[in-house]
């Protein structure tokens, strides 16, 4: 293509832009709502996504043991929890990982692993690091120590206030139901007494966990992606009318230059170009304006918002990528595809009744 016939083509663009000023901020205002809807959707998720993963332990089942338990106890909730993990497809575990011996009398696995007394008051211990209170409390604790044998699964110490637990890791938690079912199984674990009688193993509020909250969110974030699909369709066939009606009155307009041009031998591709130009403007200018929007509502609305509804001062309580370093690009190449899209099929569908032979 020569290119004079390329500066012809955007020239006449830019004019039936400014030939039809009405229709055409029209067709910006609703494709640019388009992008700005579907772009605060994409990064509100993402955020909720973020912050989500950050939580500590939350692919994590903690089973806190009752104080009064001793050895033999924790062992034998031990060894139904291992069947448990056996069993279920979202643990990396199998009975092979718990070798148990006078060294090994409880499973140690990344996976499944007791926690004892002892090790929990050390890790609350370094948790709380200099403070004077867990210093005063160290050296109550450390003081006394109890008699007998000791297999790392009670407390050394009489006054330990702390419990022993069974942690158990969840390679992730998409399968949901798998997870509560899991769950419903430890929640239903027994004993037996000295008199033949079986008692709940572990209390419903002794097993801690994140699963609730993860099945809350997962629920607000697939609500808000097919609310953002939805939405997006709907004002994208907008945007698509808008921008058909528009490029329309620009061929009506020119109804009869492009009648002599088809006589005159023009090809329909030549005759397609300035109105293909036109849309493609529409849907260039509609990109560039909301991609400015966007990073505008991202870093000095959208942070606020979900500071504001998470309850803390500021944004340093949540955690949000950069805009420029994470989002940019894709925001960019997602909105310029969307004003491409709508530009160049509503400018096709304008032309069709005036190029039929």
């Amino acid at each position: 293509m020569k290119l004079s016939v390329i500066f012809y083509n955007i020239g006449q663009g830019i004019k039936g832009i400014f030939r039809n000023s009405v229709m055409t901020t029209a067709s910006l205002l609703v494709l640019i709502a388009c992008m700005i809807l579907v772009g605060t959707f994409y990064l509100t998720i993402d955020t909720i996504d973020r912050n989500f993963n950050a939580i500590d332990n939350l692919n994590v089942i903690e089973i806190m043991m009752d104080k009064n338990y001793g050895e033999n106890e924790i062992i034998e909730i031990g060894e139904k929890l291992a069947e448990i993990c056996d069993e279920a497809n979202i643990v990396d575990w199998d009975k092979s990982q718990w070798a148990k011996d006078d060294k090994n009398p409880v499973p140690k696995s990344d996976n499944f692993k007791y926690i004892s007394p002892d090790e929990h008051y050390e890790i609350f211990k370094e948790m709380y690091k200099g403070e004077a209170w867990v210093d005063a409390l160290g050296d109550s604790h450390d003081g006394e120590h109890d008699e007998g044998s000791h297999l790392g699964i009670t407390s050394s110490t009489h006054d330990n206030p702390l419990r022993g637990s069974y942690r158990i890791t969840f390679i992730n938690l998409s399968d949901f139901d798998a997870v509560s079912r899991v769950k419903n199984q430890i929640d239903s674990i027994t004993l037996t007494d000295a008199n033949g009688s079986e008692y709940d193993a572990v209390k419903t509020e002794d097993i801690k966990d994140h699963i609730e909250l993860y099945g809350n969110v997962m629920s607000i974030k697939n609500t808000l992606y097919i609310a953002g699909l939805w939405l997006m369709a709907i004002f994208l066939l907008i945007s698509l009318f808008v921008i058909m009606n528009t490029i329309k009155l620009g061929v009506f307009a020119r109804r009869n230059e492009i009648k002599f041009m088809r006589l005159c031998g023009a090809t329909k591709a030549f005759i397609r170009m300035p109105f293909l130009v036109e849309g493609i403007i529409i849907g260039v200018l509609s990109a560039a304006i909301s991609f400015g929007i966007e990073f505008y509502l991202y870093e000095y609305l959208l942070k606020d918002i979900i500071s504001s509804a998470t309850g803390t001062s500021g944004t340093s309580a949540i955690i949000s990528a950069p805009f420029w370093e994470e989002y940019s690009l894709i925001v960019a190449v997602g909105f310029l595809a969307i004003g491409l899209f709508a530009g160049i099929v509503s400018s096709s569908i304008s032309l069709k009744k005036y190029l039929k032979a």
